[in-house]
């Protein structure tokens, strides 16, 4: 837990001055109780913190710091936490470097005395995803897929979390190509995004087919273990506690991207994205020749032998159920531990992957580009 809290620290300290502060105060509180000293004002904490993950495995470093982290702001957004409320700029406060102590008291008095009721927060059995900025990720391989042939398409996500990034499509943009070239989309929210590098300008012509691909979505489908509603208050406050509590911009596009999908119809899958890929795989969808599979951040947490479990039943459907159709999976996600890289992809924080059927049973990967975890700039390959 203590190497986890100090890696997200680190990563915190060019993004969020309050996080970096915020994870640093929780490597203190961790350090002291490994170290023996009083800590009985946070006994039940450690307990009940103890209980909730002493069966779970967790695949990243990020996942534990980033549920308390959401446990606390979650209290916050409910009122139940003022001495903490008010160093976050999304419960109307405000946060100086120098006002380090009094948060680390204040993390402390939210920690013993609420803990009880941070317990279904801590229990989810992931993290719900909440970036509404990935869409181009998606959408600029589909578009340079779909183009050439402009099918009705059956539009599927796995690790939907509330299924916000299924309406990406809708979204606002103002996109910047190469030779000063600008493209724009109204809609809400709205992302600025550059694409660069060689396949840039080809991705970049592509865009103009992006208000009509919109209607050729004719299913809208999330996969998750636990799809959030986001009429639900509850849910949806669950969404927004996983936002930084300094980054108002962002949470600003998480409740703007919430009217959005109100708009539009998203079904839910519950369940493992293999389980999901096995029951969609044997359901009829005649209407729409093409199938387009996609995740963003999402299949990160699937340990190596899941994810080899993920891509051999997308394979299976590609090559069996769904032979038939014009198939894609596209994936934004950091490369995996085992994979062979091309050069030009080494050394970037995430991957723009597409899969494609290739022979009688078999499937390739394709490089599309490389972005960040919340890409403003996209490079094309």
């Amino acid at each position: 837990m203590i190497n986890d809290l100090c890696l997200q620290a680190n990563y915190c300290k060019a993004t969020s001055p309050l996080y970096a502060a915020l994870f640093e105060s929780l490597v203190e509180v961790f350090k002291a109780k490994q170290s023996g000293i009083s800590t009985t004002d946070l006994e039940g904490f450690f307990q009940t913190i103890n209980s909730c993950w002493q069966d779970r495995s967790f695949t990243n470093f990020f996942e534990r710091p980033l549920l308390l982290a959401g446990a606390l702001h979650a209290q916050a957004l409910q009122g139940h936490a003022p001495a903490l409320a008010e160093f976050y700029a999304s419960c109307g406060g405000h946060f100086m470097p120098s006002q380090k102590p009094d948060l680390a008291k204040a993390i402390k008095t939210v920690l013993g005395e609420n803990y009880q009721e941070m317990i279904p927060f801590w229990a989810q059995t992931t993290i719900q995803t909440n970036e509404t900025s990935r869409g181009p990720a998606w959408l600029l391989p589909l578009l340079a897929h779909w183009s050439v042939k402009k099918q009705h398409i059956t539009l599927i996500e796995l690790g939907c979390s509330a299924g916000l990034g299924l309406v990406a499509d809708g979204y606002g943009y103002k996109v910047a190509g190469p030779k000063d070239h600008q493209w724009s989309q109204s809609g809400q929210p709205c992302f600025e995004v550059l694409l660069s590098s060689a396949g840039a300008e080809k991705a970049f012509s592509s865009l103009d087919n992006l208000p009509v691909l919109g209607a050729a979505i004719t299913q809208r489908i999330g996969c998750d273990l636990n799809p959030l509603d986001c009429r639900d208050a509850k849910q949806k406050r669950i969404l927004e506690a996983l936002i930084w509590p300094d980054n108002m911009p962002r949470l600003m596009r998480l409740r703007a991207a919430i009217e959005t999908q109100g708009q539009y119809d998203v079904r839910f899958e519950r369940g493992d994205m293999v389980d999901c890929i096995k029951r969609l795989s044997r359901r009829d969808f005649e209407n729409t020749p093409m199938i387009c599979l996609f995740n963003t951040v999402a299949s990160c947490y699937l340990g190596d032998p899941h994810y080899g479990r993920l891509r051999a039943a997308i394979t299976g459907a590609f090559n069996g159920p769904w032979a038939d159709k014009d198939c894609l999976w596209i994936e934004l996600e950091m490369p995996r531990m085992d994979e062979r890289l091309p050069d030009y992809t080494i050394g970037k924080e995430q991957l723009i992957k597409v899969h494609q059927r290739y022979g009688q049973s078999g499937m390739q990967t394709h490089y599309f580009g490389a972005g960040a975890a919340h890409p403003k700039e996209i490079e094309v390959y």
